[in-house]
Order: structure tokens, then sequence, then C-alpha cells
């Protein structure tokens, strides 16, 4: 099944304030060169069936760490470990 290049997503959580907030839409590409610390992601949760929105803080050949603006608020890599590039469904390139 092909995935579309650009996706549409809305924040369901606090985890991103103040960068994005519940409520937002986020435009997602999937054609990206690189990831790079700082730029915030799509990615698929590695052990629910949800996607999450995160900030990259490490970059890997295979993997990348995330982690929530909000840090009260977020699930991220301190509690689920890295995630392997797979998971990434693609860059947040606007929000709105």
């Amino acid at each position: 099944m092909l995935t579309p290049p650009i996706r549409i997503f809305r924040v369901s959580d606090r985890s991103m304030e103040p960068a994005v907030k519940e409520g937002d839409y986020l435009i997602v590409s999937r054609w990206y060169r690189r990831l790079r610390v700082g730029d915030i992601v799509v990615l698929r949760h590695p052990t629910k069936n949800i996607s999450i929105v995160k900030r990259i803080s490490t970059v890997s050949s295979n993997s990348v760490h995330v982690i929530g603006d909000n840090k009260e608020f977020s699930e991220d890599s301190r509690k689920f470990g890295s995630l392997d590039m797979e998971r990434v469904v693609g860059k947040v390139i606007l929000r709105f």
C-alpha cells in the first residue's frame, strides 16, 4: 500500500506545548533528506496503535531519540528508548 507523501495530523495531547498545542493541525512530509536534532516529527508509538508528535534529541544511522517539549505531559524516549527510523511517519513542515 502506498503512503501519501504529505499527510495532515491533528494534535491530541499537550506533550509538545508551547511549540505545538493540543488541537493544532500539522502538515507532515515523508519527503525529507535527513532528520536533524531539533526537528519535530510524527512517529508511530512503539507499543500503542497511535501517532505521536515529538522533537528529535538524537539521531543515529538507524534510530532516533525523541522528547516532548512539555516534559511533564510527555511519554517519549525517556520512557520507551530510541525508536527505529521505520517508526518515523514524517517531518512536520507546517503547523496551523
